[in-house]
């Protein structure tokens, strides 16, 4: 009998260990992932110039658009090309190609993040640049805590790229986000004042709030940067 139960009971610690998942799986699941590739003959492209197109959000958030478009050429001017910054990219093709083949490009992106072969060519001659790279804003988003509720605010940023040469080949793309957060809210806190409008009046407690967008923007564009491929060398024969 006690064999049986025995048995048993290792049956049952069987099932329950195949069910649980493992500490990699788990340590995995809350890790930061970025999705990162690189075509593998890329100096044979021959890129020496790159124009970042204006960046699109979906809900046309102009200080989203300007934030990611600087940061970007912050984190990524030290990589050896020569950039053609978004408002420069912008103000070039209104003034060749109009406004809208401007809008045209911007809902390429909005559905597929890179432009297609037939733009890629059109846009890299109007820029004179080697390759446009494009970049969507896939969330946007802070979630602040109210002053009577409790936990940690959040300021979440995901983002899309593409890389594209003017023949319309994918030479490079990333897609990652980053999500910071701000320090514990108690809602049993003293106040420290009160804010009155004409409808209510609300405590002021003097809690931090989310992370500023650079400040979770910032990480993930710097995981991004050393994962750029770099000039082909001088000399080395392009395609």
């Amino acid at each position: 009998m006690m064999r049986r139960v025995g048995f048993a009971a290792l049956i049952v610690l069987a099932v329950l260990a195949s069910l649980a998942p493992s500490a990699s799986a788990a340590k995995k699941k809350g890790s930061k992932t970025d999705l990162v590739t690189t075509v593998p003959d890329f100096a044979s492209y021959g890129v020496k110039s790159i124009a970042l197109l204006p960046i699109v959000t979906f809900d046309r958030s102009l200080p989203a658009e300007r934030m990611v478009a600087d940061l970007w050429g912050q984190n990524f001017r030290g990589t050896g090309y020569r950039w053609i910054s978004a408002p420069t990219a912008r103000e070039m093709l209104l003034s060749s190609v109009g406004d809208s083949t401007v809008k045209a490009v911007r809902e390429q992106m909005l559905k597929n993040v890179r432009v297609d072969s037939l733009q890629a060519s059109l846009l890299c001659a109007k820029l004179r640049a080697s390759a446009v790279l494009c970049v969507r804003v896939d969330q946007w988003e802070q979630r602040p805590i109210l002053w009577n509720q409790s936990g940690r605010p959040m300021t979440s940023v995901q983002l899309k790229a593409a890389l594209v040469d003017s023949s319309g080949t994918l030479l490079w793309s990333a897609s990652g986000s980053e999500t910071g957060e701000g320090p514990y809210h108690d809602p049993t806190t003293n106040p420290i004042g009160v804010s009155s409008t004409s409808l209510e009046s609300t405590p002021i407690t003097g809690q931090g709030g989310p992370p500023t967008f650079e400040d979770v923007l910032n990480p993930l564009l710097a995981r991004w940067t050393p994962q750029f491929p770099l000039p082909a060398a001088a000399g080395e024969p392009a395609k």
